[in-house]
């Protein structure tokens, strides 16, 4: 019979209120907090105007307060649709396109006092148990997420067919994260077993290590992908607490290395394979068993039916699973819901040994065909990680005009290390696998991208083996800026966006600028655009970019640069050199708004845009604040023109349009203090407001030049990059 997390809330409130429910960063909830708040959502989202069966997205939740919010989703007769943190600004409005939400939760806090706590439990009609509960995105790591709708029945399914699999729980850890299955399955065994859940980073394992040795609670089980185990094991460097049971590893590919290693230090790893659509786990491989056969994801859960399709000669077809925590179906997608005892093609490759282990050979969308041969990137990843030198290694393919794609490998050499050379990596690889599997190139990184949840980001690794210099530059408070690095010249250039803009857009911008071979350009997304995430989306202070641009120097050992600056980031290069003229050799600014040293009129219409992109964003979201500004400084009528491709793009820039928009903390006094050459360019068919402003700035800087382009518009670094390109190699007084 099928059970509702929400309400066995309820009733460990009632009869257990006072015990610990929720831990997270020092602060505990108990059983009975946690259903106030869970009630107070609930009545909150009904004052809304949120009924049953309507979707609301949480985004990035990571707290105490998240979980009741989900579960005060559940108990309005919503559904809780997640949404992992760490994800870009354009990937969140991604989501949300695919998700199809009524209601969009960024900040639980008013949400969760959003209804006083007395009210206790709503009186929600009964459910059906095939009703959707949950949406999980699928992780996106090869391509565009779906939505994986998961029914009550499939939620609580999953957790019973675990728990009967697994010792007896005192307390989970959950680094995981509450927008991945994996996460949410925890809290659902949590609750079915009314033991407490600590929530921790996902990168920080020296917090896992000691909440795993805390005595009280006592936590017995927690959840890792790879990655993760092997970061812990580094930092206990030992075995671990005896009150540690069950290390469940899944998420991906599971080297065997990684397996021994765990087990000769005493940890109790439970190897396992499942995916979104089986609510997580389908198999898992008991701790003992894991020492006889490492590279297995073990047998089939209590409940649950694992078969392999269209068997080869040595065994190996389709992974089925049959369970009743299958998914109902795809968010948007065509087909009414699947019944509970229909089948899960997964599209993975697999076998069965004699006892009914599951061995996976290769997930469906990672294989690589190589003149015909099919080669499984974790089979080759599992021989390059027994080599002593490498920490992390990753396989993709790249492709070959004559045998259709060729495996690569990205590795990460272990600290303290020699490079053994692509030579002995070869030779390393063909002492264990066929030839036809051995790489034909291995790529070095400082670490392999993945996703919040951990999983290897199999598109990111091929763009950086393809040799687009790509990254992220971690920042205080969780955020990031992300970097473009475009040709190998002595000169280097930092390159800034405009609002509504990436570094990305501005690509053959950067390659004009470093064609002829003496130029290195570092083009930056500022925190809120592009790659550059803001955990909290919030106006910035242009203090905070000076400084990003300042770290991102330091990280790559560049004393001085010059920094070149489209629209806004015309803005920051300028107070870059203001505020650090000994770490700029020259500033070209195209355009820049710099609101304060225009007329009484201009400044206040920069007011006033920053309070409605602030409103917007907060009442309606990214999409909303994106297009208010905009039209802001484009006309009414700017966002109608755009064509639908564009608009998709901008509604993804909408923390940008929030963080700068209001162009907090700029110094127009400091301008004086720039003492390299300064020229500022505008279009000649541009906005006429942009001239005055940079006539302004001009006239503030010591031997500043100004120039206009004939025929070019704010949009001409995009749409005339050659033009610009020129333009600004003139000014840096490059050789064309």
């Amino acid at each position: 019979m099928t059970w509702f997390a929400d309400r066995l809330l309820a009733a460990h409130a009632r009869d257990h209120g006072d015990e610990p429910a929720v831990l997270h960063g020092g602060t505990v909830t108990t059983w009975v907090e946690l259903d106030a708040k869970a009630s107070a959502v609930a009545a909150w989202l009904a004052e809304v105007g949120i009924g049953s069966g309507a979707r609301v997205a949480l985004v990035a939740p990571a707290t105490a307060d998240d979980i009741a919010a989900i579960l005060g989703i559940l108990r309005a007769g919503a559904v809780a649709a997640p949404i992992p943190g760490g994800l870009t600004a354009r990937e969140t409005v991604s989501a949300l396109e695919i998700l199809a939400p009524a209601l969009v939760l960024r900040e639980t806090d008013a949400a969760v006092s959003g209804g006083p706590a007395t009210r206790g439990q709503l009186d929600v009609p009964d459910r059906d148990p095939e009703a959707p509960a949950v949406v999980v995105l699928t992780s996106g790591t090869t391509g565009r997420p779906r939505g994986v709708v998961l029914s009550a029945r499939a939620m609580a399914a999953s957790a019973d067919s675990w728990l009967a699999a697994l010792t007896p729980v005192t307390g989970w850890a959950m680094p995981l994260g509450l927008g991945h299955v994996a996460g949410l399955g925890i809290l659902w065994r949590a609750i079915r077993t009314r033991v407490p859940v600590e929530i921790l980073p996902p990168t920080d394992p020296e917090a896992l290590d000691t909440a795993l040795r805390r005595e009280t609670p006592a936590i017995s089980h927690v959840s890792l992908v790879a990655v993760q185990l092997a970061r812990v094991l580094d930092a206990a460097g030992g075995p671990p607490p005896a009150t540690l049971r069950a290390v469940l590893l899944g998420g991906g590919p599971i080297p065997p290395t990684l397996i021994r290693r765990a087990l000769e230090a005493g940890w109790p790893v439970v190897p396992t394979y499942g995916l979104s659509e089986t609510a997580s786990g389908a198999t898992a491989l008991r701790t003992d068993d894991a020492r006889d056969h490492p590279g297995s994801a073990g047998a089939p859960l209590p409940g649950v039916r694992v078969s392999i399709a269209g068997a080869d000669a040595d065994g190996v077809g389709e992974i089925v699973v049959e369970t009743r925590a299958r998914f109902s179906g795809y968010v948007g997608e065509p087909g009414g819901p699947a019944a509970a005892d229909e089948p899960v093609r997964t599209g993975d490759l697999g076998r069965l040994d004699g006892e009914g282990r599951l061995f996976v050979v290769a997930r469906r969308l990672d294989r690589i065909v190589r003149g015909g041969e099919n080669v499984a990137p974790a089979e080759v990843e599992a021989v390059l990680l027994e080599h002593p030198a490498i920490a992390e290694a990753a396989v993709v393919g790249r492709l070959d005009t004559t045998l259709g794609n060729v495996p690569v490998a990205a590795i990460v050499l272990r600290e303290g290390t020699t490079d053994p050379g692509d030579g002995a990596l070869t030779a390393h690889v063909r002492t264990s696998l066929a030839g036809f599997k051995v790489p034909v190139a291995f790529t070095r990184l400082e670490a392999l991208p993945r996703t919040s949840g951990g999983k290897l980001r199999r598109e990111a690794v091929r763009a950086l083996i393809a040799g687009e210099a790509v990254g992220e530059l971690a920042r205080p408070g969780g955020d990031a800026i992300g970097w473009r690095v475009t040709g190998s010249g002595p000169v280097p250039v930092l390159l800034f966006h405009g609002v509504l803009s990436t570094a990305g857009q501005l690509g053959r911008l950067a390659a004009g600028l470093a064609a002829p071979g003496d130029i290195t350009v570092h083009a930056l997304d500022r925190r809120g655009s592009g790659s550059g995430r803001l955990g909290n989306p919030r106006p910035l202070d242009v203090s905070v970019h000076v400084a990003d641009a300042v770290a991102y120097l330091d990280a790559r050992g560049i004393e001085r640069a010059s920094a070149v600056g489209i629209s806004y980031g015309g803005v920051l290069a300028l107070e870059l050199a203001a505020r650090h003229p000994d770490r700029v050799t020259a500033v070209v600014a195209y355009e820049p708004p710099y609101g304060p040293v225009g007329d009484e009129r201009t400044r206040d219409a920069f007011g006033r845009l920053a309070a409605a992109v602030e409103r917007d964003y907060a009442t309606a979201g990214p999409p909303a604040a994106a297009r208010t500004f905009l039209c802001g400084v484009a006309g009414d009528a700017a966002w109608d023109r755009m064509p639908s491709r564009t608009r998709r793009f901008l509604e993804g820039e909408g923390d940008g349009a929030l963080a700068d928009a209001g162009l907090a903390g700029l110094d127009p006094e400091g301008l004086r203090r720039i003492a390299c050459p300064v020229h500022l360019l505008t279009g000649g068919a541009s906005d006429p407001f942009y001239a005055p402003i940079a006539d302004a700035v001009a006239a503030r800087i010591p031997g500043a030049r100004r120039d206009t382009l004939d025929g070019c518009t704010h949009p001409s670094p995009i749409t005339q990059p050659g033009i610009v390109a020129a333009a600004v190699r003139a000014c840096l007084e490059l050789p064309a």
